[in-house]
């Protein structure tokens, strides 16, 4: 178990439908991060941008190319790597969050549960039907995606297996960016735990700007870290499973969950 945590948030402008060239990109951008960091969190459909252009953005060249990136950027940079892509599986597509560690120790996925209603995602995609966790070097993390960031009943905690980090891939845009603040530090206050928005900048091709306000609250709400905003750029910073373990003591909320 690691009591502290290195975290890595990167804030980009992906280049639209455009896979090859954003995982250069990329690549480019993390190498410094070799050695540093534990665990780098990259924005929703990280790959291509929030496109609906299925047929495109999850062609079986494309989903390979994600997939085995995200395997090797792991590797190169000692680190667990997460993000969500586009992916058909079958007949069905699905905004899919992956983890991959770089040691095999842990790789898995978590299906977007609320599509966007007032967007085409919903036409689209498909939701996925449950939350779940995963760990990482003894913490344990509840994934979710962009809107199901509203709905608070996904990311309850709970006392029999409390999670330690509610962590939020987004492509959130600028116009609702207090909405995306009010709502990862509530998330963080009423469940006891770190919550993390990792989200994208710049303008996509329907000329949605998105400012970022990449975050980490911890759970008294305080503000642990601020990404600035419009900006492309990594920051990393740590985080104490200690502290968390010692708050939830003196305050033991998640006890009177039922």
């Amino acid at each position: 178990m690691t009591e502290i945590l290195k975290v890595s948030l990167v804030q980009y402008n992906p280049v639209w439908e455009d896979v090859s060239v954003n995982l250069s990109r990329l690549s480019e951008m993390l190498k410094p991060l070799k050695g540093k960091t534990d665990l780098i969190l990259l924005p929703e459909m990280f790959s291509t941008g929030f496109s609906v252009n299925i047929e495109k953005i999850c062609s079986a060249e494309n989903q390979e190319a994600v997939i085995k990136w995200m395997r090797l950027t792991a590797e190169a940079t000692d680190a667990m790597i997460v993000g969500s892509a586009a992916i058909k599986e079958k007949s069905l597509y699905y905004n899919r969050m992956f983890w991959v560690s770089h040691d095999d120790s842990s790789e898995g996925y978590y299906d977007k549960n609320y599509l966007f209603i007032m967007s085409d995602e919903p036409r689209y995609f498909t939701a996925g039907a449950e939350g779940t966790q995963f760990e990482l070097l003894g913490w344990k993390i509840k994934p979710i995606i962009c809107y199901d960031l509203r709905f608070p009943e996904l990311s309850r905690n709970n006392r029999v297996n409390p999670y330690d980090i509610l962590l939020c891939v987004a492509s959130w845009p600028a116009v609702r960016s207090d909405v995306w603040m009010t709502l990862l530090k509530a998330r963080a206050i009423e469940n006891m735990c770190y919550s993390i928005g990792v989200n994208r900048v710049g303008e996509d091709i329907n000329q949605l700007k998105h400012k970022g306000d990449s975050v980490i609250y911890g759970p008294t709400g305080e503000n642990i870290m601020l990404l600035p905003e419009d900006t492309e750029t990594i920051v990393t910073t740590e985080i104490s499973l200690s502290k968390l373990k010692r708050f939830r003591q003196r305050f033991p909320v998640l006890e009177n969950i039922k």
